[in-house]
């Protein structure tokens, strides 16, 4: 299973990469005769082929994520997946109503997950193809293909920041509640509107956010032993996610039980530390290059998901799942960084610098699939290699 696993990830991550590195090659906008800047549509042939690759293979799936087979489970069986998510439900509403297949229903839910991800990009599709990469090796997918009701709110407000870049209240909070209506740990994210809108630079000391960074790690040692003073609001975080599964895995014993269970501590996990290091060591830099509001926010909510990330042990589900939002800008961040090293490559280090990232990040990534086994549900499957009904009752 592991080679048939290697092949299909890699084989859809070289196609989605080498139409991303068409689609950057193409100027995405035109100067008028008036000085004006109009860009081209999104809707072009090498940007929407590999999104509609990706949702059919992805369609295909069968037991790629811990929670696929639950959310199968309930679409065969005729029940809703969550509460209280009508918009998520209407998803279901619609295959059951046209007796779809499932590999239909996931291919659709695939499909709004990675369209509203690249299309919150349209304007630098100069990342797409270090963006494909970063969300395969950095384990992005994974996340979306787990929790897809959240992956899908999260990509949803990721295309929702532009209205925070041109300062469009109305349609962000439009947005922002389309995302409420996917996952409701989503409307924690209607904050960021004043806080984003106009582009500070939040983190420009690389020491103070070297010591924030590093501060992490004495609260994650520590917090075992505080945990329970904050029973009550686990507690009723819980009770607004609404969902028994939550209840039944995510209360402070189980919480407690996984902070001793899920310590990372391997070379993989102190090598992302180390490159999370050397991001914020050339922070200053990629700002200057970039240079503009949108690349601030990008920063400000990847060093928010770095440190949030690191804060809880990894166990901590249910204290990280509202983080959960923050956590795709380490992937985003490691693209705009891997692009600053390559239109800088003149600079050899840096060129050794980008070869190293990509090749560490590749090696990571083929080692987790070699040591995988069919409890971590990351090591792919069709869907006709397992003997199942594909039709809804």
């Amino acid at each position: 299973m592991f080679l048939q696993s290697i092949l299909v990830y890699s084989s859809l991550m070289s196609v989605m990469i080498l139409f991303g590195i068409s689609a950057s090659r193409k100027k995405n906008y035109n100067i008028t005769n008036e000085g004006l800047i109009q860009y081209h549509s999104f809707w072009r042939f090498d940007t929407i082929i590999p999104l509609l690759l990706f949702a059919v293979i992805f369609g295909m799936r069968y037991d790629v994520g811990v929670d696929h087979l639950g959310y199968l489970d309930k679409y065969l069986g005729g029940e809703y997946a969550g509460k209280n998510e009508p918009l998520f439900h209407l998803f279901s509403d619609i295959g059951w109503s046209l007796n779809l297949h499932y590999v239909v229903y996931f291919a659709v839910l695939a499909f709004a997950q990675v369209f509203f991800f690249f299309y919150a990009f349209k304007d630098q599709r100069y990342l797409y193809p270090l963006l494909t990469f970063f969300i395969f090796t950095n384990g992005t997918i994974g996340f979306w293909m787990n929790g897809i009701r959240q992956g899908i709110a999260m990509c949803v407000w990721i295309y929702s920041l532009r209205y925070i870049d041109s300062k469009k209240i109305t349609p962000y909070l439009i947005w922002g509640v389309i995302a409420v209506l996917f996952h409701k740990s989503a409307i924690i994210l209607f904050v960021f509107y004043p806080i984003l809108r106009n582009g500070k630079d939040y983190f420009k000391n690389i020491t103070l956010q070297l010591v924030f960074f590093a501060s992490t790690f004495i609260i994650k040692e520590i917090f075992s032993q505080v945990i329970m003073q904050f029973e009550s609001v686990i507690n009723f975080y819980i009770s607004l996610l609404g969902d028994e599964v939550y209840m039944k895995y995510y209360n402070v014993e189980s919480l407690m039980q996984s902070f001793s269970d899920r310590q990372g501590t391997g070379l993989a996990y102190l090598f992302i530390i180390g490159v999370n290091i050397i991001v914020i060591l050339f922070s200053k830099k990629l700002k200057q290059y970039y240079n503009n509001k949108w690349f601030n926010m990008m920063y400000f909510l990847f060093f928010i998901g770095l440190i949030t990330s690191y804060m809880f042990p990894s166990g901590a589900i249910s204290l990280k799942r509202p983080f959960q939002y923050f956590y795709i800008f380490q992937s985003i961040m490691y693209a705009y960084f891997g692009y600053y090293l390559y239109k800088n490559k003149e600079d050899g280090s840096k060129l050794i610098l980008l070869l190293l990232l990509i090749i560490s990040f590749s090696g990571i990534f083929f080692l987790s699939q070699y040591t995988a086994t069919e409890n971590s549900h990351s090591l792919f499957q069709f869907y006709f290699q397992n003997n199942i009904n594909g039709y809804p009752k």
